[in-house]
């Protein structure tokens, strides 16, 4: 009961988050005359196949309602963040390759003007560099990066101008108001102590600091040049950063995932990162892509079982819950999904798009005429009530799947030839009678030989063989009873030797 707990305790801590994120919002905006609560619509739609895999295909709209307005004080019109992801299964490898676009509303003042960031990794080694350069005035910031499973590393550099007219009032307006802050802090050994001693306490003294300091390369009244330094390794001799993630799990139920991560960490074979941001479109794109193992989906599968069996070891026999055990002898594919995000912040509305998704789930019946009452039970109420939901009828180019709505159940609101649609469902676990009936396709070769005029040709064809066959037997054994006429013929009339003459 413990894990059911705490998963249902983990979903709903999202949840409750964004709530008092847009509840924080609303107490401090404009007063209001009228509320109209945020709202969400979603739709689920399940193509199940005649193999009886079952392809997920999701849906999300979100608005804030009237919250909205105090959204739209914070972000000014513009605000806009896409994102996309997709994975494709290559000869040797699995790729990911994902696209995120922060499309930024025109600043009042420019100051950026370009950001670039290029990144490699693979598991816990791997490296960067990060540019910024500004507009007036003309600064740059570099900063290199590199990371291993015993250590992280940071070196940044930055050349930055004073102006008094741009950055009035702080520590940048001039050479003074720098030496002031800098002496208070990269200056002040105390003051880095302190900043390193606040990440080891973050980490439960998991991680250690071992560097973090700065360096006043050189100042004059228009520009300074500072360097900047931090390491920080693992706590323990011997142990890894893998090692320290477990450690700080621990206590939230996180034990033997040390296993788990490094398996996951294995599955990675390489990642690729960009980013850019142009001053002059004021857009952030961030591009990746990740390669994995060319078996990735079976790897998954694997990792899935790993981490379910000790769950499920930790409930007595026959009392763990059916959806923990529907979801151990569930297969899943992820080599073919893929998905999408929108959010609009200065109009207050999102949307999320999930598809190719695809589960290998335990049916009951046979191979042509089964139900799937497992995943629509563990389905139950998660999509959130009032949810849109549609079953959809597979084909494989032979067969198709019939999707078949017995009495008693839900009727659905809707249906075409291959589909049934539930609008505003209210829980998925009613439809769980539902069957799926597997029957050749109209216009297949195996539907037509089994229709009846399919039937009535294969009669007539193999009448026409019958005869044939039965004609030339008869004209076989006729040709072995006919008699040769060479032998033992009487002499026409007339023909052969006449009487001998007469004797002198």
């Amino acid at each position: 009961m413990n894990v059911s707990r705490r998963d249902t305790a983990r979903f709903l801590a999202s949840g409750l988050m964004l709530l008092a994120l847009f509840s924080s919002i609303g107490l401090f905006g404009h007063g209001q005359t009228s509320l109209s609560l945020p709202s969400q619509q979603d739709s689920l739609a399940l193509t199940v196949k005649p193999d009886r895999s079952v392809e997920v295909a999701w849906n999300t709209t979100s608005s804030l309602g009237t919250l909205t307005q105090n959204v739209s004080s914070l972000f000014t019109p513009g605000y806009e963040i896409h994102s996309s992801s997709s994975f494709s299964q290559q000869s040797s490898s699995v790729v990911q390759t994902s696209t995120i676009q922060y499309q930024l509303p025109p600043p009042a003042v420019s100051i950026f003007d370009s950001i670039s960031l290029t990144a490699t990794q693979t598991g816990l080694t791997g490296s960067g560099l990060l540019t910024i350069t500004t507009n007036a005035p003309t600064s740059t910031i570099t900063a290199t990066f590199s990371t291993s499973p015993t250590q992280v590393k940071v070196n940044a550099t930055a050349q930055l101008h004073f102006s008094p007219a741009f950055f009035g009032g702080t520590f940048l307006a001039n050479q003074t108001a720098f030496q002031t802050e800098w002496n208070r802090t990269f200056g002040n050994v105390t003051w880095t102590d302190m900043i390193a001693s606040q990440i080891q306490n973050a980490t439960v003294h998991l991680v250690t600091v071992t560097a973090f300091n700065g360096t006043l390369t050189s100042i004059d009244t228009n520009q300074a040049t500072v360097s900047i330094g931090f390491v920080a390794v693992p706590s323990q001799p011997g142990t890894d950063f893998v090692t320290v993630l477990e450690n700080i799990l621990t206590p939230f139920g996180g034990i033997g995932f040390d296993a788990i991560i490094r398996s996951a960490l294995d599955l990675q074979t390489g990642e690729t990162m960009n980013l850019t941001y142009s001053g002059s479109t004021y857009t952030l794109n961030l591009q990746s892509t990740t390669t994995y193992v060319s078996d990735l989906d079976a790897q998954v599968n694997k990792l899935k079982t790993q981490y379910l069996q000790p769950l499920l070891a930790a409930f007595p026999a026959g009392t763990a819950p059916a959806s923990l055990v529907f979801l151990n002898a569930t297969s899943i594919t992820i080599s073919q999904m893929s998905t999408t995000s929108d959010l609009d912040l200065s109009a207050g509305t999102s949307s999320t798009s999930l598809k190719g998704l695809l589960l290998k789930p335990p049916t009951v019946g046979s191979n042509t005429n089964f139900t799937i009452p497992g995943l629509f039970q563990t389905l139950g109420k998660t999509p959130t009530p009032g949810v849109n939901f549609t079953l959809i009828g597979g084909s494989d180019g032979t067969n198709e799947v019939k999707i078949v709505v017995p009495a008693g159940i839900p009727q659905p609101s809707s249906t075409t030839s291959n589909s049934a649609t539930w609008t505003n469902l209210q829980d998925a676990s009613s439809l769980s009678a539902v069957e799926f009936r597997v029957q050749p396709l109209p216009n297949s070769l195996l539907a037509f030989l089994v229709s009846p005029v399919g039937i009535a040709i294969e009669a007539v064809v193999a009448i026409a063989i019958v005869v044939a066959v039965v004609l030339y037997l008869t004209r076989r054994s006729a040709a072995k009873n006919r008699l040769p006429m060479t032998s033992g013929l009487a002499p026409s009339p007339g023909l052969g030797p006449g009487p001998a003459p007469p004797s002198p």
